[in-house]
């Protein structure tokens, strides 16, 4: 039998009617009330939930049945068996057997693999007759749609061709090659310790002792953490699945290490794949203007190397703000909890970017049209005077030109000076992180470190804190003492807003690259990330947890 010419169907058994459903020949069958997210659509009176149950397939007969959560009852009859089996996890099916929503006595349907109807075969035949293109079926799209196939069902088959496909997973996303992933193969095939300890010993010819013992211990952490992730990826961690979402075992190590910070982004990360992700459509699933600004800077970001490449991976999120808004101005709300202008792609505002070291100029917010705010000379100067305050820096100069930006209706608008301000140039935000984030900053843990790249997201967001000023020889918080959780706990509330910021930024990395890989616009995923792009497994895994906690 052709394997392109099989489809999966569903037939409801004689009681209820025995009505064939079919074919489908994508990667997943839904089940539920909802007609926009489902295939097969029952009446909400039976009980059923929007999203009900899907079913996953790939090749010839691997299958895979999984209720939208634990609260979606789904009962299995397993062909010649007795009793069925309430599902609460995704199994392993195959064709003849069957499940019933709700109920063991709800609509039962039987799950079928059989050919495409006679007159569907016939007009491929014919369309691939007169492309005359040997190569026609690989097309981006079945493409895609392959790859979700082979990963939803390695997720849940369990033995040697799980593993296989992982490892093919592995190679094909360009993870084998991380310089991190490298060392971690040497390091096993030669002994996990000895190997560790040499690769450690090897980056650290230019540091003194204290440093490379540090370092030392930070790789074993790393190898320790790596040797847990061999398993099935279905036990893994949040923080392992972080890890393997963004390629980076450095950040798994620092979430597992740090309790308040991984509590902070596992709670953003599950609130982007749950509640938020629409907000993220434009750098999902259509493209604008506000994406090619991201797709820049990410570019720009990611090809400089006077950052350490764990960094960048995370640094990049900082431009990937919700909703969509276009203006060069945005309304931010500050740690002070006060409503304040940020500018430029990042949206930094005035303080931030005066403790960062950057030239600005200064601004304000206004909640109502800036336009007549602007007409009282007295009324400007007094808002333009108090972000100046609240940033530590000196008084208006003596003559000054104040422009106006609105923002969306409704949402007030800016004041601000006319002049250059970097916080609208790229390259120069850039050049700025590579002086404030890189390798030899006092008040940040080493760049190749664990805590390396959380630690720089923190101090991003630690910027805008009124008692921090990262132009001073002392700034007044030092990311290098501890993990980032610990030094904020000693700021009280506006540690609380740091620390929510960072997670923020960390969850868009874990999360947003997920909702590409699961449903993205294949080519505009190539656009805004690049190769990296996530196993669809590993994203899937993640979701799963998030939405059922044990």
């Amino acid at each position: 039998m052709n394997t392109e010419d099989l489809a999966t169907y569903l037939r409801l058994t004689p009681e209820f009617g025995g009505t064939r459903f079919g074919p489908f020949e994508g990667i997943e069958v839904r089940l539920g009330s909802d007609p926009e997210r489902c295939h097969i659509v029952l009446q909400p009176e039976l009980g059923v939930q929007p999203e009900h149950v899907k079913l996953f397939r790939q090749g010839l007969e691997n299958l895979i049945l999984a209720p939208s959560d634990r609260t979606a009852a789904v009962y299995l009859f397993r062909m010649n068996a007795g009793k069925p089996k309430q599902l609460t996890t995704p199994t392993a099916v195959r064709p003849g057997d069957a499940f019933s929503l709700v109920t063991v006595g709800g609509p039962r349907f039987i799950i079928e693999l059989d050919e495409l109807p006679e007159a569907i075969k016939e007009e491929r035949a014919r369309a691939k007759g007169k492309k005359h293109n040997p190569r026609g079926r690989l097309s981006k799209d079945a493409l895609a749609g392959e790859a979700k196939r082979q990963a939803f069902t390695s997720l849940l088959v369990t033995g040697p061709a799980q593993l296989a496909q992982r490892g093919i997973t592995f190679v094909k996303s360009g993870a084998i090659f991380m310089p991190r992933n490298i060392f971690l193969g040497v390091a096993l095939l030669g002994g996990w310790v000895f190997g560790g300890v040499s690769m450690c010993s090897n980056k650290s010819l230019k540091k003194d002792y204290a440093t490379s013992q540090t370092r030392v211990v930070e790789c074993n952490e790393e190898l320790g953490f790596a040797r847990d992730m061999n398993g099935d990826s279905r036990t893994y961690t949040f923080q392992e699945l972080a890890a393997a979402i963004i390629g980076s075992e450095a950040l798994g190590v620092a979430l597992e290490n740090d309790d308040s910070l991984r509590a902070a982004v596992k709670k953003k990360t599950k609130d982007i794949l749950t509640q938020s992700s629409s907000q993220y459509d434009w750098l999902i699933t259509r493209k604008s203007s506000k994406t090619n600004d991201f797709i820049n800077w990410r570019n720009r970001l990611m090809e400089n190397e006077t950052l350490e490449i764990e960094s960048r991976l995370l640094l990049v999120w900082l431009a990937a703000r919700p909703g969509k808004l276009q203006s060069d101005f945005g309304k931010i709300r500050d740690s002070e909890e006060s409503n304040v202008c940020g500018r430029g792609p990042l949206k930094l505002t005035y303080r931030q970017a005066v403790s960062l070291g950057l030239s600005v100029q200064v601004d304000a917010f206004v909640s109502q049209n800036p336009e007549l705010v602007q007409e009282d000379r007295d009324r400007t100067e007094e808002l333009l005077n108090a972000t100046l305050t609240a940033a530590g820096d000196s008084s208006l100069p003596e003559t000054f030109t104040v422009l106006d930006d609105p923002l969306r209706q409704g949402r007030g608008g800016c004041l601000y000076l006319e002049g250059g301000d970097d916080r609208i140039e790229m390259n120069t935000i850039i050049r700025n992180f590579g002086r404030t984030m890189g390798d030899d900053v006092s008040d940040l843990p080493a760049a190749d470190s664990n805590a390396g790249a959380v630690a720089r997201v923190a101090k991003y967001w630690a910027s805008d804190l009124m008692e921090v000023d990262f132009r001073e020889e002392d700034p007044g918080i030092n990311f290098s003492e501890s993990t980032v959780g610990s030094v904020l706990d000693s700021y009280d509330a506006k540690g609380a807003w740091v620390l929510s910021r960072t997670a923020s930024t960390i969850a868009k990395a874990i999360a947003i690259p997920c909702l590409t890989a699961l449903k993205g616009d294949p080519d505009l995923a190539k656009e805004t990330l690049g190769e990296d792009i996530p196993s669809p497994v590993h994203c899937l895994v993640l979701d799963w947890n998030l939405r059922n906690p044990n």
